[in-house]
């Protein structure tokens, strides 16, 4: 089994990056924990051979971004592919932005982006809005954790950033980023967000714009953690280390339960376990090989995936 985090770079898209793993990996069973637009970079978890089995769980860990949002005009794509649509509608101050902010907080659902993968009938949503016949497209489940702003100025800026015990932060001295082609000198704002599995950030920009009176669209956009795995610890995907992988009990975010050799040996043979445990865990059998992931109900774990040890 083997994880890897990449960087991805501007302009490719998440697939673009898969297939260059494919090619230097060699093998064709890749894939990858979290959709990343092509006009974002930032943490991207590619999963090979049997660490594929790991990715719908991780694909579930809280994501946490650092957001250029500009203001007074938005696109169809709410990011920075472009053109601008519509008149100026306007700027908000930074005491209406900060204000606006926690609302988010309280959140459940959201409507996802005209141009978005999610399918209607079998049609995914971006191939109808290309076509010009824009689907009708349901709220999801969101959750935002944490949304801070970090800076407001009069344009798009690409600040250097760095981790720190309250999550990344702007930093002089920090990484670079790169943003897309500037749209205009449209005021911007900076935010750090922590959200749940299947928030678009492109759908923040937009409602933030909304909550404000204006319009608003993604003008750049960072991903700096998937659940434990931050910036930090990813690599470039044109110098892949092979050898430098990810621990996946220290990629998953639940807490894990050793197992006897006995036990480790009823999971593999899918026999549930009466262990006291509530919500996801990772069973980890002798030499700290995980043996499972299940799901305990405070009784009972329900073996929810078996991998090979």
């Amino acid at each position: 089994m083997a994880l890897f985090a990449v960087n991805k770079p501007l302009g490719r898209t998440s697939h673009d990056v898969v297939d260059m793993a494919r090619k230097l990996l060699g093998t064709r069973r890749v894939g990858h924990t979290g959709t990343l637009d092509p006009l974002a970079t930032g943490v991207l978890i590619l999963a090979t051979e049997a660490s594929t089995k790991l990715v719908p769980f991780l694909s579930a860990e809280e994501k946490e971004y650092i957001a250029w949002v500009s203001f007074g005009v938005t696109t169809a794509t709410l990011d920075a592919e472009g053109p601008v649509m519509g008149p100026n509608t306007g700027y908000p101050s930074q005491r209406e932005i900060e204000a606006a902010l926690p609302w988010f907080l309280q959140l459940t659902e959201q409507t996802p982006p005209a141009y978005s993968a999610v399918k209607v009938g079998g049609v995914k949503a971006y191939e109808a809005a290309r076509r010009g016949q824009a689907l009708e497209l349901a709220p999801r489940p969101v959750a935002y954790h944490e949304v801070s702003l970090l800076a407001y100025e009069p344009a798009p800026i690409p600040h250097r950033i760095a981790p720190s015990a309250t999550g990344w932060q702007l930093a002089p001295r920090g990484r670079p980023v790169e943003l897309p082609r500037p749209l205009g000198d449209y005021p911007t704002a900076v935010i750090r967000l922590v959200v749940g599995p299947g928030t678009y950030v492109r759908s923040f920009a937009r409602d933030l714009g909304q909550r404000l009176g204006t319009q608003a669209f993604l003008s750049g956009l960072v991903r700096t953690r998937v659940g434990r795995i931050g910036l930090e610890q990813a690599q470039e995907i044109e110098r892949l280390d092979v050898h430098r992988t990810l621990d996946e009990l220290e990629a998953l975010s639940c807490p894990s339960v050793e197992l006897t050799h006995a036990e480790a040996k009823r999971v593999m043979e899918g026999v549930p376990l009466a262990i006291p445990a509530k919500g996801l865990v990772a069973l980890v059998g002798p030499k700290r090989r995980l043996v499972a992931i299940a799901e305990g109900d405070g009784f009972k774990l329900r073996i929810k995936r078996v991998f090979k040890v």
